[in-house]
This record gives C-alpha cells, sequence and structure tokens, in this order.
C-alpha cells in the first residue's frame, strides 16, 4: 500500500480479504504468462525446440542469480497454499494446464506433446525452485542440459534412454554415481 500510495480504506475496498488479493495476484501471473512470457517465446522463433531454448533461456533469467524476480512465480505461490485455499489451487491447476497446453501446440503430436509439456514445466518449475533456495544458477543450467540433451535425442530419432543422458552435476546430487541417484 505504501508503494501504490493508497489508503488502507482504498486497498480493502478492491480487496476485502487477502484471498481476494491473492485471486487477483494469480490471475495476473496468468495473464503474465500467457501475454507476455508465451508471446515472446512464441515470437522468437516458429521452430518448437527454440521455443523450448527460449522459454528455459526466460526461467533462467527470472530466476538466476542477477535476477530481480522468481521466474514465472507459479510455484512460489502454491508452496504457500493449503487445502483450505481450494479456489486459489484451481487457478494455479488453470495456469499449469494453460501452460503445458500452450506447449503442446507448439509441436502437435497429441499425448506425447502434453506429456512433454508437463514434463518440462514440472522441470522447469521445480529448478527454478531449486535455484531461488540455492541463490545459485546451477539447478537451471542443469535442467537446462538435460532438457536439450532430450530435444536433440528425439530429433534425431532416438529415445532419450537415461544411459545416454550425460551425467548431472553431482554438487546437486551429492551423489557418487549418477545412475544410482
Amino acid at each position: 500500500m505504501k508503494q501504490a500510495r493508497a489508503t488502507s480504506g482504498s486497498f480493502y475496498h478492491f480487496f476485502p480479504t487477502k484471498d481476494d488479493l491473492l485471486l487477483a495476484v494469480l490471475d495476473a501471473v496468468s495473464e503474465l504468462i500467457s501475454t507476455e512470457i508465451l508471446m515472446a517465446v512464441e515470437a522468437g522463433s516458429e521452430n518448437p525446440v527454440e521455443r523450448v531454448s527460449i522459454l528455459i533461456d526466460a526461467y533462467r533469467d527470472g530466476t538466476g542469480l542477477g535476477a530481480s524476480g522468481y521466474g514465472i512465480p507459479v510455484g512460489t505461490l502454491v508452496g504457500e497454499l493449503g487445502p483450505e485455499h481450494s479456489v486459489a489451487l484451481s487457478r494455479v491447476e488453470n495456469i499449469y494446464t494453460m501452460l503445458v497446453a500452450r506447449i503442446a501446440e507448439w509441436f502437435d503430436d497429441g499425448d506425447d506433446s502434453v506429456r512433454f509439456a508437463g514434463f518440462l514445466v514440472a522441470a522447469l518449475e521445480g529448478a527454478s525452485m531449486m535455484a531461488i533456495a540455492g541463490r545459485s544458477d546451477a539447478p537451471i543450467d542443469a535442467c537446462a542440459e538435460q532438457m536439450r540433451f532430450h530435444l536433440d535425442a528425439l530429433a534425431g530419432g532416438r529415445g532419450s534412454r537415461a544411459e545416454e543422458m550425460p551425467p548431472p552435476d553431482s554438487s546437486l546430487t551429492e551423489a557418487v554415481d549418477w545412475k544410482a541417484w
């Protein structure tokens, strides 16, 4: 309220409860993802693999050490929600559903595209949370490396078997044998 130079009366007129404010934030986040982030990614390339690379870079730019924000901030919000926030959780689910559907459209390969897009979003959200918590770019970089390896394997007509993937950064897993990890 101080930054907006608003009085508490004005604030509570628009947001009678904290839940009302939360829902407005989630609506704004959904709009930001759809219109600013995804539209910028889509404007950057027609190639779906290049779009994934641009999206990965957007997550890194938002969560990296020099970032001013928290990437695509859905994960930071959802961690604060309990079962009593069912309406807010539904809105978060809708945000993830929209994000996955939009990415899946880039590949236009039916159920496989939806599964891949869900995998991508889950990996990027997890890597973002790890980057924020550890104040390190390493989780996003590791995610990007593995995702690009996976996409290169798919583009080459090969499966993405775990044996073919380079090992993850051992400082992230503390495991000496990455296959055991």
